[in-house]
């Protein structure tokens, strides 16, 4: 699904599946960091990151403990990522309608980040999507983090397949 680059000023990055219109994954994954990274040191010359002789994944890497370390440029990167997933999360809920979003991931590793790191990131996720909510939404709808870290989407999706299966194998 398209980010709303028009909204918030962003060129429009290459997906890894192919398209090039602004994906989504491309601002909020850690595929799409290279580009942010790329962007935010064209803007900001005198980072110690822009004048680093190391190759650009080894860059990326640092982001995250950079943020929780204060780096104002990874954190303008991060809350970036979160304001692009408030306005994806507002989207799919006016037309899916959940009760809960569950956000998780790397950032929401309990284990490699620190719990002000998650705050801000779901703050900013939250603060982005509740004024693009239905009314009714803002009142009930929990936006949580994932208790299951980075390995939270494999989960996630084994336990789908798993009750798929149970209830096909009970009919």
């Amino acid at each position: 699904m398209p980010a709303p680059v028009h909204l918030l000023g962003l060129s429009r990055y290459p997906c890894g599946c192919g398209r090039t219109w602004g994906c989504v994954e491309a601002y909020t994954t850690i595929s799409g960091l290279p580009h942010l990274l790329e962007e935010m040191l064209a803007r900001h010359p005198g980072h110690e990151l822009a004048r680093s002789t190391a190759p650009m994944k080894e860059k990326v890497l640092s982001l995250r403990d950079r943020a929780q370390d204060g780096d104002p440029l990874a954190t303008e990167i991060f809350d970036l990522q979160a304001t692009v997933l408030g306005h994806h999360v507002a989207a799919l809920s006016m037309a899916l309608d959940p009760g809960i979003v569950v956000i998780g991931g790397g950032l929401m590793d309990p284990g490699a980040t620190t719990q002000a790191f998650r705050d801000r990131y779901l703050g900013t996720v939250r603060d982005t999507a509740w004024p693009n909510l239905w009314p009714g939404q803002r009142a009930s709808m929990k936006i949580v983090p994932s208790h299951l870290g980075e390995l939270s989407q494999a989960i996630g999706a084994a336990l789908v397949a798993l009750y798929r299966a149970v209830r096909f194998t009970e009919s």
